[in-house]
């Protein structure tokens, strides 16, 4: 796993490795920019022409250190500043300093045409921006986005917002970012996460531990050990027994998705609690599965070790009713998935489950959780996660094209697998089973939630290397499965 930080956190990593520990701030400096350097070498070759343009903090400081290293390597380098010098950082100062006494001095902005060069490195602004752009930083950044040149990022994309992602009025699109410590929120969530092209992470002289002491997030890579072990003295009750409360008389599909994933995911046994007239449908597409119809609930509630409710249950007092039970009478982990949380939003039900409760709405399902409009949910994506976790007591998986997962007083997970190709009717069914099977295999609440996300996105990723994006359905995803439960695939690139 690798630590998120928000732009205050990163800034409080910075001075405390300077000032705490001890690290000169010009040393750290000339690592970042050696590294950006590292990667300007890999995109262009010394007959080409590179363009540095620095803004006038620190950010530029490491734009102007670059452009020394590049040069002391034979590159052909040209450097601009963008604003008012009088105003620059003191590490800045420095930096342009030394490129003076070398004999290299900046160009003026104006004389600059950027369509004359192969590749351009802009450090502008740095994760520390919170206004919006204007003037000439506006008119440098148009400039660079309509010469359609490749684009390296230091840190960041100026005018990303390194908290939310947000496009602060305009930002440079790049090609590639290099950043450094630790990931920023912006370079995880859209629209950043798009802006910031291929991300590169590189290690300065920020100790681990001081990141994992400001970190307030994280994510998941592929060298990350999240399937539970199984073990070779076993047998189906050693994996679960999963209670699915899913699909109405017209939504079988729901219900065939969430129990196939369970399944695909190693659990030992599935029920299937739904509607009569769905038994023939389920029990010839899954003949593993066990049926039993909603009257069941009580005795199967005693009989499983995990509980899912939800997927295309409908919204009705019935299911209201079921739901209280499950909430009154349950005694194991609840997974509470699309029309289980429609349930709650509509009759405004009060969630205080104390054997641990994953919810999984959408965007527009958390809005009406919250009793807010969508784009207050839109406004920050992780504090909406956690806000859902407070009032409901609750693991909240909030999706979207980047899924957060979060629980209350604890870091946010910040899903980076998956595709827009997931965008299609069934695949929350197929996380939710996925999630469910994880916790009938014995993981926490919290871990199954945050497993099961990821593991729902990289089958995703090796079902559109296949398939594509377009022609790929939930489907696909449960048939992935296999691919990423192993411990030893090989990540789709």
């Amino acid at each position: 796993m690798r630590y998120v930080l928000k732009n205050q956190e990163m800034q409080t990593v910075d001075h405390e490795t300077i000032h705490g520990i001890g690290i000169p701030g010009l040393v750290l400096m000339e690592r970042a920019s050696k590294a950006v350097a590292d990667k300007a070498a890999q995109i262009a070759d010394h007959s080409q022409r590179i363009l540095i343009i620095s803004g006038i903090g620190n950010n530029g400081g490491d734009a102007l250190a670059c452009t020394r290293i590049l040069l002391e390597q034979d590159y052909l380098v040209d450097y601009m500043i963008v604003g008012n010098i009088e105003k620059a950082s003191a590490d800045l100062k420095l930096q342009l300093q030394i490129l003076k006494n070398l004999g290299y001095f900046p160009i003026d902005c104006e004389d600059v045409n950027f369509h004359e060069y192969d590749l351009l490195i802009e450090g502008i602004f740095g994760v520390g921006l919170s206004r919006e752009v204007g003037g000439v930083y506006k008119e440098v950044i148009e400039r660079i986005n309509a010469c359609g040149k490749p684009v390296i990022a230091i840190d960041i994309p100026s005018g990303i917002s390194g908290d939310s992602g947000k496009i602060l009025g305009c930002a440079v699109h790049a090609s590639s970012t290099v950043t450094f410590g630790g990931y920023k929120r912006g370079h995880l969530l859209y629209p950043g996460r798009e802006y910031c092209g291929d991300i590169k992470l590189v290690s300065i002289g920020f100790h681990d531990q001081t990141i994992k002491k400001y970190a307030t997030g994280y994510i998941l890579e592929e060298s990350d050990h999240l399937m539970p072990e199984r073990k070779a003295y076993s047998n189906k009750g050693s994996y679960g027994k999963i209670l699915i409360i899913a699909g109405n008389e017209t939504m079988s599909g729901a219900a065939c998705f969430a129990a196939e994933a369970a399944l695909r995911m190693g659990a030992g046994l599935v029920k299937v609690l739904s509607d009569a007239g769905n038994r023939q449908i389920l029990q010839t597409r899954l003949p593993e599965i066990l049926f039993g119809e909603r009257k069941d609930l009580e005795e199967s509630l005693e009989w499983c070790d995990c509980i899912l409710f939800g997927p295309g249950v409908g919204v009705s007092e019935e299911m209201k009713e079921m739901l209280e039970m499950v909430l009154k009478k349950g005694k194991k982990p609840l997974v509470i998935d699309a029309d289980g949380l429609n349930i709650i939003s509509r009759f405004n039900m009060k969630i205080d489950y104390p054997y641990g409760t994953i919810m999984t709405p959408h965007l527009m399902e958390a809005a009406r959780l919250m009793s807010c409009d969508i784009t207050q949910i839109k406004e920050d994506l992780c504090q909406s996660a956690q806000d859902l976790a407070e009032k409901y007591h609750c693991t909240a998986v909030l999706k979207d094209a980047t899924t957060i997962v979060a629980r209350e007083d604890d870091l946010v997970y910040i899903n980076q697998s998956g595709n827009d190709g997931m965008a299609t009717g069934g695949s929350g069914d197929v996380l939710a089973g996925m999630i469910t099977g994880l916790l009938g295999e014995g993981l926490s609440v919290h871990e199954a939630a945050v497993h099961g996300v990821y593991l729902h996105g990289l089958a995703g990723d090796h079902a559109k290397h296949d398939l594509g994006a377009y022609s790929m359905i939930a489907s696909d995803i449960i048939a992935h499965i296999k691919d990423v439960t192993g411990g030893n695939y090989e990540p789709v690139l």
